[in-house]
């Protein structure tokens, strides 16, 4: 059983789970949203499940595996969970319902809030489980950390992007810039495609915000990773040299690239086509 109950924290807590149990072959992996206040986190995310007993627990900071990882903000395992003594035993039929045995919790952070969910890992047998597994579940946790990171930044923008003064407009489209290069240079591609995901949405929200979708845009215009990329560079001014430091490309491959978005944007110039790529919703 596989999916999402109560409240979600974001897609990136929904991809750990699913990514940490594919990566490490556990039995049972879940994770829950911590409340704002930090005080406690609610099941939001199952995968391996064959009851719905965990669908929608809460669980307060201290209490339990994931309790106890709030309040520590470090891994915590047990071998046993029901003979485990260093843990509190508030969960104890849910978990016997389960019939998992062997469980730990991760806590995934973000830079300035703190602990913002709980990701677990179970067996269906006592176990201390291996350093790979730790490991493998660190690192999904990571992950999730910093894709919740850059999601809060560009909620944050875009919650901002009603009423912007020039400067600010901007700010965003650098913003927007950096991530994209940011996307392109990544060696995790699953985080590369996560920074593009995030900002195809500050474009489209800033297109919809400004009016300039109703203004004639084309919908539903792809442009390729790299020319959204080199286009996005462009819109900030930027020459085409600039463009090849920034991207890490040659020049007659930027050149490349924009000769290739102006065609499919119907633009006879750099101007024309960061315009029309804004009204297209592909640039914020």
């Amino acid at each position: 059983m596989s999916g999402r109950a109560g409240q979600a924290v974001g897609d990136p807590v929904a991809r750990a789970v699913e990514r940490f149990r594919a990566r490490t072959g556990v039995d049972v992996a879940f994770a829950g949203p911590c409340a704002r206040a930090g005080d406690r986190l609610v099941i939001s995310y199952l995968s391996g499940t064959s009851t719905r007993v965990l669908s929608g627990l809460t669980v307060v900071a201290g209490s339990g595996v994931g309790g106890k990882a709030i309040t520590t903000r470090r891994p915590v395992r047990v071998v046993d969970y029901v003979a485990a003594s260093g843990i509190s035993h508030e969960y104890d039929r849910a978990v016997t319902t389960e019939g998992v045995r062997a469980v730990f919790a991760v806590p995934v952070s973000v830079a300035g809030i703190g602990v913002t969910a709980v990701l677990y890992g179970a067996l269906r047998r006592p176990s201390d489980f291996g350093d790979g597994i730790l490991t493998s579940a660190c690192d999904a946790a990571r992950e999730a950390g910093r894709e919740l990171a850059v999601a809060r930044e560009v909620e944050q923008r875009i919650a901002q992007a009603a009423e912007l003064p020039g400067w600010a407009a901007l700010e965003i489209r650098l913003a927007h810039a950096e991530l994209l290069a940011l996307a392109g240079g990544a060696t995790d591609l699953a985080l590369g495609a996560r920074l593009r995901e995030v900002c195809g949405r500050l474009a489209r929200t800033a297109a919809a915000t400004s009016g300039a979708a109703a203004a004639g845009g084309v919908r539903g215009l792809r442009l390729t990773p790299r020319e959204t990329d080199v286009l996005a560079q462009v819109a900030v001014g930027r020459s085409n040299a600039e463009v090849a430091g920034a991207l890490g490309l040659g020049a007659e491959t930027v050149k490349s690239y924009l000769r290739s978005a102006m065609r499919k944007l119907g633009a006879h110039n750099r101007v024309e086509a960061v315009v029309a790529a804004r009204a297209a919703g592909l640039l914020p």
